[in-house]
């Protein structure tokens, strides 16, 4: 069976270290990522946090000028103008 779901994209991004964060659960409680699963294509860095049991909590994008489209850069920096936001 195949569900189709909207739900609201929660992205960071830090504009000096170039890297973004796509939440898969947010708020993310201080703590809840018990493992950073690491992988490299070829082209960048990527790592997955997750939880205890497995559970992917979310994304981070390293070189995210290069892997992520300027938009959803733009949308995230447009968004947190006043708002200072951290990655797990």
């Amino acid at each position: 069976m195949y569900v189709k779901a909207r739900i609201p994209l929660v992205c960071t991004y830090d504009s000096e270290a170039d890297a973004a964060y796509v939440y898969l659960e947010h708020p993310l409680a201080a703590g809840a990522a018990k493992q950073m699963i690491p992988f490299d294509p070829a082209d960048g860095m990527f790592n997955l946090d997750a939880d205890a049991e497995g559970r992917i909590l979310g994304l981070e994008i390293l070189d995210a000028r290069r892997h992520l489209p300027p938009a959803l850069l733009q949308a995230i920096m447009d968004s947190s103008k006043d708002q200072v936001h951290e990655t797990p």
